[in-house]
């Protein structure tokens, strides 16, 4: 969500509200998805990946370290 909140603001959205127009995302949603007590739908994360350009992954992992722990722990569990 750093990501995105980032990306948001370089865009001029400085609130959620902002991001609720931009995105048609209520805000309500955007604020639960923000607080972690709701996970994104894949609609959502589309619509907020085509309305802020960013990519799919970095709006599903926080971070690099994130995404490539999860990386590894698949290439090990994998026949």
């Amino acid at each position: 969500m750093d990501t995105l909140l980032a990306k948001a603001g370089e865009l001029g959205d400085q609130s959620v509200a902002d991001m609720a127009q931009r995105t048609g995302i209520s805000r309500s949603t955007l604020h639960r998805l923000a607080a972690g007590t709701k996970q994104p739908s894949l609609a959502t994360l589309w619509t907020l990946r085509d309305a802020y350009r960013v990519r799919l992954d970095a709006l599903v992992y926080d971070d690099i370290q994130t995404l490539r722990r999860s990386s590894l722990s698949q290439q090990h569990h994998a026949p």
